[in-house]
């Protein structure tokens, strides 16, 4: 008999117009779209699962299947704090837009401000860029599905 890996990801703003590619050791098995799953039919034993999409992945995820087995994961992007982040830097871009338009005078340190908003959301952006582009992708074990064994 054979075993089973199914991948629930989960609907999500970012990527939503973006496939996951899922690799089953090294193997492109199929892939997964926004709010879907994917179930993939595999032989029992040893496997080694992970996401890809662009230059981003996930890190891979190591299962053991026996006979008839299934496991489930679960998808997901792994920016966490990309809201936050995102709306500081809007709110520091359009600061002095938004001070123009209650017709304010200018505040000497508002400059500051705008760029202290500003710059924690573009290194945030550049640590995924650069350094953990194969962090930008969560696979992990479905722990809370009832049919997880």
């Amino acid at each position: 008999m054979l075993a089973k890996i199914i991948i629930n990801r989960k609907s999500q703003w970012m990527n939503r117009m973006r496939d996951f590619k899922i690799f089953v050791d090294d193997q492109e098995a199929g892939s997964v779209k926004n709010g879907n799953s994917e179930e993939l039919v595999v032989e029992e034993g040893v496997h080694v699962v992970y996401l890809k999409f662009g230059f981003y992945r996930s890190d891979p995820l190591t299962l053991t299947l026996n006979k008839s087995e299934s496991k489930f994961l679960i998808a997901q992007n792994g920016m966490k704090y990309f809201w936050p982040l995102y709306i500081l830097m809007m709110l520091g871009i359009f600061s002095q837009m938004i001070l123009k338009s209650r017709h304010l005078d200018q505040i000497s340190w508002i400059p500051f401000l705008q760029i202290a908003m500003v710059i924690p959301g573009i290194l945030y952006f550049l640590y995924y860029l650069i350094i953990a582009r194969k962090k930008y992708l969560l696979l992990e074990i479905d722990h809370d599905n009832i049919f997880n064994s």
